[in-house]
């Protein structure tokens, strides 16, 4: 295999080792979004006055429930009511989202696999 052929099949390695990260923080993030979506539907079909609040890293505080009405951040510091319905719509587009950033990181990685099967071939000859 030529010098050149080598850094090309080395570049898209690393080229693709980035988009593999990528997708893996795609799929965390989707994985959070769902369970976070789960918890939401669980909340608006509750009848409980109370619940288990996570203040982080699997620690629970019993939090007493006055409003259904949720406090999301929109970005940068700022806040806005929502119920959560319009909060579940919010969370279900940034699924679709997620979702089709994963299949164009996929079919990149795809992309990227067959230059490499390209080069691999062109230099057994």
């Amino acid at each position: 295999m030529e010098q050149q052929q080598l850094i090309q099949l080395q570049i898209i390695e690393q080229e693709a080792n980035q988009l593999e990260q990528q997708l893996q923080l795609i799929e965390q993030n989707l994985v959070e979004i769902q369970q976070l979506k789960v918890g939401l539907d669980e909340l608006d079909k509750s009848k409980e006055k109370e619940i288990f609040a996570n203040i982080g890293k699997g620690i629970y505080i019993p939090a007493e429930i006055k409003s259904k009405e949720l406090t999301v951040e929109i970005g940068k510091g700022n806040f806005v009511k929502k119920s959560i319905p319009e909060t579940m719509k919010t969370i279900i587009e940034q699924i679709g989202k997620l979702d089709s950033a994963k299949q164009q990181i996929m079919e990149k990685i795809e992309e990227l696999q067959m230059q490499m099967n390209g080069l691999i071939s062109v230099s057994e000859k």
